[in-house]
């Protein structure tokens, strides 16, 4: 009778370890599950003849509808708010209406959601309508220099909005990447358990 042969510790140390690695890799929840701004309208930088009625921006997943989670804040140069109730979820798309009374001015739009996963992602991004609240002359010029004032204010808030990208980068290790690493880490192991068990065989 031909008697078993039992692995030796290390192979059974090479085995667990390709199995943990591999486990470890394709079990990680990664923070790349978050969603993504996709599209707005009015699109960001864009200069309309008049004031939209209402905001879109879509995203790359369904947005969680939760109470008082969700917000879309429109603001002109002066820092006064032109958002009209609360934003509308349906789906990938938010919806918030705005004043019909809008003026001709800059506006920035500052927007926080709660992505499909639970997580909340926030973002901003600017457009103009007309003139962008430009004074006609020089007599309105020395009515509103009060008024022109935040407006100067503005353009150093928006400065740090530029550099801030409108859609959020995904972070952490996609989902097909940790698929490929897992396999390179257990061929890694499996031919160093090929090269131990010859050794094993020779002696």
């Amino acid at each position: 009778m031909f008697k078993a042969r039992t692995a030796s510790p290390i192979t059974r140390t090479l085995v667990a370890t390709a199995a943990l690695a591999a486990g470890s890799l394709l079990g990680m929840n990664p923070a790349a599950a978050h969603d993504e701004l996709v599209s707005t309208n009015p699109t960001d930088g864009a200069t309309l003849t008049e004031a939209p009625a209402s905001l879109e921006l879509t995203y790359s997943g369904d947005i969680m509808d939760v109470d008082g989670a969700n917000q879309v804040r429109v603001t002109n140069a002066a820092g006064e708010s032109v958002t009209d109730g609360a934003p509308d979820i349906d789906g990938k798309v938010v919806t918030q209406d705005l004043a019909t009374a809008a003026a001709d001015d800059t506006y920035t739009v500052t927007w926080r959601v709660v992505s499909s996963d639970g997580h909340p992602i926030q973002g901003t991004f600017t457009y103009t309508v007309g003139q962008g609240g430009k004074v006609a002359d020089a007599t309105a010029q020395a009515a509103t220099t009060g008024a022109a004032e935040p407006s100067a204010e503005s353009t150093g808030t928006s400065a740090p909005v530029a550099s801030d990208p409108v859609s959020q980068a995904s972070e952490g290790l996609s989902t097909p990447l940790k698929v490929v690493l897992a396999l390179v880490a257990v061929a890694a192991l499996g031919s160093a358990l090929v090269v131990v068990l010859a050794k094993t065989k020779r002696k």
